[in-house]
């Protein structure tokens, strides 16, 4: 019998489905945010043949150190080598329930975004059996370029709003008076954030800005400070 199932003082088998836990900062992450880096806790991802075991093993071992240098854990990695849409889905099935007759007492996580796991889990389940199945969320590409451009505009915001305080800081008798000036002015104050690519929109932005507070009218070009 494999030996890693007949530890006794394992309170929770982690069986990761590896076409879902590829990335191996992904998966550790996840298992961090779960709280299911314990000692007590005997992880064991499937890896399919395309997938390089040495090097995802290493990498996961980096991540978490790097969560944790101190922390002990049980993670094995087991190569598919057979190829087929089920393969790797059957090959985890059958090992949860070779853990589940050495013990079966404790608690049995299949993490896996793949929902075919569900009558798994709700068949043990009937039995008796503490089990469930956890997905991990990819980010699709959508998503990250959404994220990022709300980044991004958060980021020109709180620009905006800082060198618009910069300006208002300036004696109200020696603020620019033409727009091209004010140019100059924010290059000046902030050379790294103001780029010639970006000076024209910025400069728009702290007009904008200002009006709405009601510190600056602009009339034929001219800026009038109040």
């Amino acid at each position: 019998m494999i030996d890693f199932f007949q530890t006794i003082n394992v309170k929770r088998f982690i069986f990761a489905d590896g076409d879902n836990v590829n990335n191996p900062k992904m998966f550790i992450d996840f298992l961090n945010e779960q709280k299911y880096l314990e000692l007590n806790s005997q992880i064991i991802c499937f890896i399919g043949a395309n997938t390089n075991q040495n090097n995802w093993y290493n990498n996961c071992v980096k991540y978490i150190q790097s969560i944790d240098k101190k922390t002990s854990f049980n993670l094995t990695p087991i190569r598919i080598l057979t190829e087929g849409n089920n393969a790797l889905d059957m090959v985890l099935s059958s090992y949860v329930g070779l853990a589940m007759g050495q013990n079966s007492r404790a608690e049995f996580v299949i993490v896996s975004n793949d929902k075919g796991y569900d009558s798994v889990v709700e068949h043990f389940r009937s039995l008796g059996v503490q089990i469930e199945r956890k997905s991990i969320c990819h980010a699709t590409e959508n998503e990250k370029e959404k994220s990022s451009k709300i980044k991004s505009a958060n980021e020109n915001l709180e620009l905006i709003k800082e060198l618009s305080k910069k300006i208002l800081q300036i004696d109200n008798k020696k603020r620019p008076k033409k727009i091209a000036t004010l140019k100059n002015v924010l290059k000046n104050l902030d050379r790294k954030s103001v780029t010639d690519k970006n000076i024209t929109n910025v400069t728009s932005q702290i007009i904008k800005e200002l009006e709405k507070e009601k510190k600056l009218t602009v009339k034929n070009q001219r800026l009038e400070w109040k």
